[in-house]
């Protein structure tokens, strides 16, 4: 029942997510009759595809019921969304619990030694874990597009009348052109607002060349504009930072970070002060906006993957007051900041740091979703590697430093911590988002290895490998692609040709995102991500130099998919090929992409100067831990195929799901295969339907060409499956039916006693047909 439920859900969760793609975005309507309707159409749509598949009425409206209910339930929770919202996200739901609940029965009851059980056990935990963060990428979709009512939107601030606090614009700088810098600073002299002060921090330039004239510009523009240089400050940017705090006006209330290559739109202040008239909010965030993002496909797939956060993720952690303080083009209250102890030193993204620690005292925050200044985006792939690198430090540090402060318990062991439920959750699903390119990268592992050892003929599996195991995650990645494409035409506005390059833009940087989530839990202080060295004055060269390893996993991938289908062609070999090709994709991008940056390289001519913080490490070096781990992979994956394995199948079998046959356990010898009576027919039953008159000689023999094949009570498909062969299996031939053109051989089971049918098309036969005799 439990596939059967599986399988049932799946077509719902797809019928909705299809009926979604074409309507989400377009019915902006709320209406409970409208939803029920909805949800029963979807519910009935499916049912009609499983009464024709499976049948089983009665189990058929009793699953429906339990799904309407909890449908219900969710149009009446999300009664913000539209119909086709919510009906997507109660389904989606359903078929991930079911699938959990599914692999973890596959998991804890199949008989395996202790050694490939703890490998089932890690690898189901990880399943898990990135379905549920599949989860909350398909919620945010649904929130924003979705969503017709939202609650904390802010499109426009009213002025307050009187209301003009100090503010202090601080531009932390190192070693930036002085002519960058100097657009930043005319910029912000042209600011409509009377009530200002700037403060350019130029922190540890070694050269005074550069950071001199920056004086010589803040003397030229006014008594309000102030250049502090820091020679061999300690705590990099978020040092700075603290030391401009003290610099600040006494009557600034308020401070802004401006980045040294942003220019500010005159109405930044006026626009965005009047928040702060509220003692409430804390800081104010609005989206960072890029003047460089047009001219090639690189610059605008790079423009759109920033977009997506600033379009997608911040208005629904707005809604839930959750939303991260992103540092420039963002202005914070210097009371809550000095309240919280100022920037912390430690943590590279030191801004989305304090804002968790303002969050957790109490305080609002608020997200204006419209720009106010243009920066510049990274030179070329290898700057924009660095940078995501960079980022994802930062979000490991801070997960590594607050993960108590995020658990749904953290109230009761800290009373003073006032996080929400919502924040905590934005918050852990933020920093556990990371890891998403570290699980892919091991499951493209795990392919790798599976299509490997598939190649020289030695399976190895750390469980059961069912036709469900297969299918539902394959549906799973379809419907979550299709998923991300929708959000990004609905939301960034492109087309799909867009959407797809803004999408492998971001699979391209996959591999630094886990080098840094590695990095982030060996290394407590920051580091910076530094690529090969160029061996060669070619351009193209060092575009695919440095990103050599995104380029050997992708090629690696390819070609195991191809070898493993080319050598042994089965719908099982198929499935893996196509699953490789498109891990393979996702890593191939990376060198694509920097190819495609060489245009942007021209067009910008001299590149931008990149800040780099912290402690370098060596790309080479920090892919030793992936190295080191694969080695140990390999071995152990080695080591078990020599461990022994349950001689029988033992009671807990029996809470295996129906759809998995003993013979499909791991470790298993194919000639060592029975049927536990409390899983499938026993070898009893089946004998007893078989014929009673059986040939006195062996005339034939048949050999499996399939990976695995049934072989049934009865000369049927639907004839209950009595064992499973195995490809390159052979058998006697003892009978036939007596239809040659859909032949099916009555066999003596392998070391067992016991006979049954083998459909003909799944094995080769030897000998003559004539002279097997007809078994009626």
């Amino acid at each position: 029942m439990l596939v059967r439920a599986l399988y049932l859900s799946a077509l719902w969760s797809a019928i909705s997510l299809f009926a979604t793609l074409i309507m989400g975005s377009r019915l902006r309507r709320s209406d409970s009759a409208l939803s029920l309707l909805w949800l029963t159409g979807v519910i009935l749509a499916g049912n009609l595809v499983a009464i024709f598949t499976f049948g089983r009425l009665l189990e058929i409206f009793g699953l429906s019921l339990l799904a309407f209910i909890f449908g219900l339930y969710w149009i009446v929770r999300l009664r913000d969304w539209n119909a086709p919202g919510q009906v997507t996200w109660a389904m989606t739901l359903i078929t991930t619990g079911l699938f959990v609940i599914y692999t973890f029965l596959l998991t804890a009851f199949s008989p395996l030694n202790p050694l490939s059980f703890v490998f089932a056990l890690m690898f189901f935990f990880l399943e898990a874990i990135t379905l549920m963060l599949a989860l909350s990428h398909m919620h945010e979709s649904l929130d924003v597009v979705c969503r017709l009512q939202w609650h904390r939107l802010v499109e426009k601030l009213e002025p307050v009348p009187g209301y003009i606090p100090m503010v202090s614009l601080q531009v932390p700088a190192y070693n930036e052109p002085v002519e960058v810098v100097e657009k930043t600073l005319n910029s912000l002299a042209g600011l409509n607002y009377p009530n200002y002060e700037v403060l350019v921090v130029d922190n540890n330039t070694p050269l005074q060349a550069t950071w001199r004239p920056l004086e010589e510009i803040c003397r030229k523009l006014g008594p309000n504009f102030h250049c502090l240089h820091l020679d061999q400050w300690p705590g990099y940017k978020s040092g700075a930072l603290n030391f401009a705090v003290t610099q600040t006006d006494p009557r600034a209330e308020i401070i802004g970070i401006i980045d040294a290559d942003y220019e500010v739109d005159p109405d930044f202040l006026r626009e965005l002060v009047p928040a702060f008239a509220n003692p409430q909010i804390a800081f104010v965030q609005t989206p960072q906006d890029y003047s460089d993002s047009t001219g090639d496909t690189f610059s605008e797939s790079t423009y759109r993957g920033y977009k997506y956060f600033f379009e997608v993720s911040m208005p629904s952690r707005n809604e839930r007051n959750a939303i991260i303080f992103a540092g420039t083009m963002g202005l914070i209250r210097k009371s809550v900041l000095e309240e919280i102890g100022g920037w912390d030193e430690w943590c590279i993204t030191e801004d989305a740091e304090a804002s968790l620690r303002i969050l957790k005292k109490g305080y609002q925050s608020l997200y204006i979703n419209r720009a106010f200044g243009r920066g510049l985006m990274p030179f070329n792939f290898e700057g924009l590697k660095k940078q995501r690198f960079r980022w994802c430090f930062g979000g490991i540090q801070i997960l590594k430093k607050h993960w108590e402060a995020l658990m749904p318990w953290a109230h009761w062991v800290d009373p003073e911590n006032k996080l929400t439920l919502a924040q905590r959750y934005y918050y852990l699903v933020g920093g556990l988002g990371w890891f998403s390119d570290v699980f892919n990268l091991l499951f493209a592992f795990f392919l790798v290895l599976g299509a490997v050892f598939n190649l020289f003929s030695s399976p190895i599996k750390v469980r059961p490998l069912t036709d469900t195991v297969l299918i539902i995650p394959a549906v799973f990645l379809f419907l979550h692609i299709l998923r991300f494409i929708w959000v990004l035409r609905n939301r960034l506005k492109v087309s799909v040709k867009m959407a797809v390059a803004t999408m492998y833009n971001f699979f391209s940087l996959g591999w630094a995102v886990t080098l840094a989530c590695i990095q982030g839990l060996v290394q407590r202080e920051g580091v910076f991500l530094r690529t090969p060295k160029a061996t060669t004055s070619s351009k193209a060269w060092r575009a695919v130099q440095v990103t050599q390893w995104e380029t050997a996993i992708g090629v690696m991938c390819i070609l195991a998919g191809l070898l493993a289908f080319g050598s042994d062609r089965n719908w099982r070999t198929f499935s893996l090929c196509i699953l490789l090709i498109w891990q393979g994709s996702l890593y191939i991008a990376a060198p694509l992409y920097s190819l495609l940056s060489l245009k942007r390289e021209a067009a910008l001519g001299v590149p931008v100067r990149v800040s780099e913080r912290g402690k370098p490490v060596m790309e080479q070096l920090a892919a030793r831990w992936v190295v080191a781990f694969s080695m140990v992979l390999i071995g152990t994956f080695g080591l078990i195929r020599f461990l022994p394995s349950p001689a029988a199948l033992p009671d807990y079998a029996r809470f295996l799901p129906f759809d998995l046959s003993p013979g499909q356990t791991v470790g298993r010898e194919p000639n060592a295969t029975r049927t536990s009576p409390a899983i499938g027919t026993t070898l009893a039953t089946a004998t007893a339907t078989l014929p009673s008159t059986l040939p006195s000689t062996v005339t034939a023999k048949a050999t499996v060409t399939v990976e695995s094949a049934n072989c049934r009570a009865k000369p049927r498909t639907n004839g209950g499956r009595v064992t499973i062969l195995y490809k390159g299996q052979e058998v006697d031939i003892l009978g036939r039916n007596d239809d040659l053109k859909n032949p099916w051989w009555y066999i003596k089971i392998p070391d067992q006693d016991g006979n049954c049918w083998l459909w003909g098309m799944t094995a080769k036969m030897t000998g003559s047909v004539e002279e097997i005799p007809v078994v009626r």
